[in-house]
């Protein structure tokens, strides 16, 4: 097998000479779909124009691949880059010749666009807390790389009946969100050593499935043959015909979980007899090779008070690693987006303040590790000068929203701008501080936004959840509103959210956001989560106090 980047390099060859038959006629737009596909490329805008999307392995960037990123934002991207709920990195209106280059600038850079869309292995995900946090398991980031090495050109890869999701999570709190995804891993410790528990099957989009659990553990050496089990299953068995029934969740709802778990079963032992030994090695091999950078000394920690802006950012965008010393701070993108220069400042602050990395995460914002703690105060000033020094991550304010119908053709509404306009509302005339005060005393909470029902928000797992669709008014005239879900998560006991009857006006959905968090914010009982909060009060009950707010809801 040749070299991977020489595999790359080859696969953006041939995709430019796909361009070029397509550019002639030679292929029909059917015909090209598939191929431009497989290498990350979207059609958007009536097909005149096209977005690219670039795998980011486990979420995990050098500082070197920052500034590729910054390159490629800057010279096709229009200057502006999107981070997705998948730790991709997406760049939009491209002309399709672009993305040649703009690949080949990537790949020389180790990154890659190969199975980025299509019915391929997606983005295989990975906690951005892997190896830093307390209450880990172990480090999941080598297996997520390792996964993702080996099927990058496997033999059923781009040939899958539909997309393929693998996530990788070491703690309980299920950064990754394991139980959405049509491969899931949770890090445990058995009797063998290192290994996974594994949940299969589920997924989000118009009919959410929750995973389910296939075995409670493997050890480590069985991952690669796991991970083809279900990978042959779903090419062998998953529907070929229909594409609305083609995930691999409605392979189980077809032939139901005993019979689908046997078939599993059935194909691990098979692949394990006659590879388990090669494919055991391999995985070693891979995991012992992963490094990442070192970290920087730390630095005398001096009395740094700051000023209350920093305070407000160390509070809520910073939490102290498991190396004592060190702290990993969020870097709060707004609604996802970052600019080609503020890729490239970010480079060069993961080198002077962490280990000249940073990683993507799935709710849209990127972080650093590894940060001395005696260098925040510094790390917040460059941040505030570049704009990116925003406080209350993983708050109402830190909106996550797929890229609507600014970019997206299949969006019904512009979810984005929803995001931009909750703040105001929180505090009916009142001042911005109070507006802060109350996203402090809230605490964590997330809303979740998908311009249509295709779920590329998540809004099924969110504290609140949108779906964006087109209701006809009484004038007989079509308008874009929202119908919300409350109380859905990941983790351990994760769940769809429940959904409140009607359908709000776009204009009135960050009213109704503001009216639910002050509701709860009133009569949650003391340390009650919004989703137990959601369990004992009631949908009907959630939906009179937000609705009452909205004008023309359904």
């Amino acid at each position: 097998m040749s070299h991977p980047v020489e595999r790359l390099a080859a696969a953006i060859d041939v995709h430019a000479e796909n361009v070029a038959k397509f550019k002639r006629g030679e292929l029909t737009p059917d015909q090209f779909r598939p191929l431009r596909l497989a290498m990350g490329v979207y059609a958007q805008l009536a097909h005149v124009k096209h977005m690219q999307r670039i795998k980011i392995p486990g979420g995990q960037l050098t500082a070197a691949q920052l500034e590729a990123l910054a390159e490629v934002t800057e010279r096709w991207g229009r200057g502006l880059a999107h981070v997705t709920t998948r730790q991709d990195i997406q760049l939009h209106y491209l002309e399709i010749e672009e993305t040649i280059d703009l690949q080949r600038v990537l790949v020389g850079a180790g990154v890659t666009t190969v199975g980025a869309c299509a019915d391929t292995l997606r983005n295989i995900t990975a906690s951005h807390l892997a190896g830093v946090v307390e209450d880990e398991v172990f480090d999941v980031t080598p297996y997520a790389l390792a996964v993702t090495q080996h099927f990058l050109f496997h033999e059923h890869n781009r040939r899958l009946p539909r997309k393929f999701k693998v996530a990788f999570s070491g703690s309980a709190r299920d950064h990754a969100q394991i139980m959405i995804n049509d491969i899931g891993l949770f890090a445990k410790i058995g009797d063998r050593g290192r290994g996974f528990a594994v949940y299969v099957a589920g997924s989000l989009g118009s009919t959410p499935e929750i995973a389910h659990l296939w075995k409670e553990f493997i050890p480590e050496s069985d991952l690669l043959p796991v991970c083809e089990a279900v990978v042959s299953v779903f090419h062998r068995d998953g529907e070929r015909k229909n594409r609305k029934k083609a995930r691999l969740k409605f392979l189980l709802r077809k032939i139901g979980e005993a019979e689908f778990l046997r078939r599993l079963d059935e194909e691990f032992a098979r692949i394990k007899a006659e590879r388990g030994e090669a494919l055991a090695a391999e995985l070693t091999e891979q995991v012992a090779g992963y490094r990442e950078n070192d970290p920087p000394p730390l630095t005398p920690l001096r009395e740094t008070l700051g000023d209350g802006a920093f305070a407000r950012w160390k509070r809520t965008n910073t939490i102290a690693q498991k190396q004592p010393g060190y702290r990993v701070a969020t870097v709060k993108l707004p609604l996802g987006d970052i600019t080609g220069e503020q890729l490239r400042r970010l480079a060069d602050i993961s080198r002077r303040f962490g280990n000249g990395e940073v990683r993507a995460t799935n709710t849209q914002n990127f972080v650093l590790r590894w940060v001395p703690e005696g260098k925040l105060l510094s790390l917040h000033r460059e941040l505030s000068e570049m704009g990116l020094a925003e406080a209350d991550a993983g708050h109402i304010t830190d909106v996550v929203t797929c890229p609507g119908g600014d970019y997206c053709t299949l969006a019904i509404t512009k979810s984005m701008e929803v995001g931009a306009r909750i703040r105001e509302h929180l505090v009916p005339n009142g001042s911005r501080q109070e507006a802060d005060d109350f996203v402090s005393a809230l605490g964590e909470f997330d809303i979740k936004i998908s311009g249509c029902p295709n779920s590329c928000g998540q809004h099924h797992v969110a504290d609140i959840g949108m779906t964006g669709l087109m209701v006809k008014g009484k004038d007989g005239v079509e308008r874009p509103h929202y119908s919300l879900r409350v109380g859905g998560c990941c983790g351990p006991s994760a769940r769809v959210g429940e959904r409140l009857d009607g359908r709000i006006p776009e204009e009135e959905t960050p009213k109704v956001i503001a009216a639910i968090a002050r509701f709860y914010m009133a009569s949650r009982a003391e340390g009650e989560s919004f989703r137990d909060f959601v369990t004992r009060k009631g949908v009907q009950e959630i939906t009179r106090a937000g609705f009452a707010v909205a004008e023309g809801a359904l």
